[in-house]
């Protein structure tokens, strides 16, 4: 039995041991259905879902010119997205999430259209990471045709969830 320790049960089911000195407590709150508890995941089922299968490069979600919000979740997931250029044409992409101190930590690559080549790949520790071509080392001017912008995890084990921007502007 521990000495001087008073212990309470209080009406809403939390109990308390007060010893006067300071440290860790534990509340546990049952007058709340366990779904009221935030979810401890990162990124929710629907997020997951988003623009899934896209794993492989003849699975890639079209891009059709707008933002698009999908997620990273785990088990080494990687999204797929397809892009058209013309001849002459520039690409740059940019991805938007949280890093939390590295278990968020995403990754961009810009690949030919078999994913068989890295293009340009970002692989930075903020909260963005951003592709372009022509412009990011080594990429080469741009030949007409499909094109996979990647997104992933730093590690396999991450998930994120992210806003993925692409800018492709007219060739003058």
């Amino acid at each position: 039995m521990l000495r001087g320790a008073i212990l309470r049960v209080a009406r809403a089911g939390v109990l308390a041991a007060a010893t006067g000195a300071t440290g860790c407590s534990l509340v546990l709150d049952f007058d709340q259905p366990a779904d009221a508890a935030p979810p401890d995941a990162p990124v929710s089922v629907e997020q997951c879902a988003a623009h899934e299968p896209n794993d492989q490069p003849g699975m890639a979600t079209s891009w059709v010119g707008v933002d698009l919000a999908g997620a990273i979740c785990g088990n080494g997931d990687v999204d797929l997205f397809a892009i058209t250029l013309v001849a002459g044409q520039s690409v740059m992409a940019n991805i938007t999430f949280q890093n939390r101190g590295g278990s968020g930590d995403l990754d961009l690559r810009l690949l030919t259209a078999d994913g068989g080549s890295v293009l340009d790949e970002s692989r930075g520790s903020s909260d963005t990471e951003t592709v372009m071509c022509p412009g990011g080392a080594p990429c080469p001017a741009i030949t007409g045709g499909t094109y996979l912008i990647e997104v992933r995890g730093f590690m396999p084990a991450v998930q994120s969830a992210y806003s993925l921007h692409i800018e492709t502007p007219p060739v003058m």
